[in-house]
């Protein structure tokens, strides 16, 4: 319990970061833009192609496309924790300077997205053509890549590390601090959950069951609740991005930043008897 109420400690100072730098939305609201329309152009005649049993045009389609969204979430990702890092270190930043860096870390982006894509293939194969045992396999492996690349977003954006270095840096920081990773994440999902998309669900049920006997109002309540789920999901990216900057410094440098005080963190964050942390690699910023 105490290392959830650090997480819900970290999520409040998030929310009050995010509150003051409102143009942080923008970084996850610009991808999901991106995404629907990318994902239009190419995920929607791969599927196509697919449901016609034209495999060869269709697989790789969907191959590409699921890359192509792959680099759309980690540029948009990069852009607000390069602006994070910077608001935590009390210098101006604007939407602008965070496209800048993802900009300036495109290749890394682009590498790391293949390296992504890759693996959500595997576990995609395990889930679909494993069977029992490969659903399971999937699944367990799914997780534990989302654990040890909790972390990938902040060093690409601060360090301009390439696919594999990525790799290495997020798993040996989360070897280090697992503990924050996983509350901090239930902290922010939890809270979104009940604050937003639970609310945003609820509206939805409610149009669906009302459509019937009132026409417009249920449709209403559908829209309104779709635009709260929204607004939900954007808001969750844009915390858990925060976060994750506020945990890549401390977890390096050990560093205090942006409002947090060490009692957030020291519950939950804590390295390991007589372990050290790799030193930062050139070409940060």
């Amino acid at each position: 319990m105490k290392r959830i109420r650090r997480g819900w400690a970290l999520t409040k100072k998030s929310w009050a970061l995010l509150k003051a730098h409102r143009d942080l939305v923008r970084f996850p609201l610009y991808g999901g833009i991106a995404t629907i329309i990318l994902g239009l152009v190419f995920l929607g005649p791969g599927v196509f192609f697919l449901g016609e049993h034209t495999y060869g045009v269709g697989v790789p389609l969907v191959v590409i496309g699921v890359y192509v969204l792959s680099v759309v979430g980690i540029y948009f990702s990069v852009g607000l924790a390069a602006c994070a890092d910077k608001i935590f270190r009390g210098e101006g930043a604007t939407v602008h300077d965070g496209m800048a860096v993802a900009n300036q870390r495109f290749p890394q982006i682009c590498g790391w997205a293949a390296l992504s894509t890759a693996i959500a293939l595997v576990i995609g194969l395990l889930e679909n053509q494993g069977g029992a045992l490969g659903d399971i396999a999937g699944r367990l492996v799914g997780a534990a890549w989302s654990l040890v690349t909790f972390l990938s977003v902040p060093v690409i954006a601060i360090e301009g590390t390439g696919p594999f270095e990525t790799l290495k840096r997020s798993a040996s920081l989360f070897k280090e601090r697992w503990g924050q990773q996983i509350t901090g994440n239930i902290a922010i999902g939890g809270a979104v959950f009940l604050i937003g998309i639970l609310p945003a669900l609820i509206l939805i049920v409610a149009g669906f069951l009302l459509w019937p006997s009132t026409g417009v109002a249920g449709g209403t309540l559908i829209v309104l609740g779709a635009l709260v789920m929204c607004v939900a999901l954007l808001i969750s990216k844009a915390l858990s991005g925060i976060f994750g900057v506020a945990l890549y410094r401390y977890a390096l440098e050990g560093q205090v930043l942006g409002g947090f005080t060490e009692e957030d963190f020291e519950s939950a964050v804590k390295p390991k008897r007589g372990a050290k942390l790799p030193p930062a690699t050139p070409g940060t910023i």
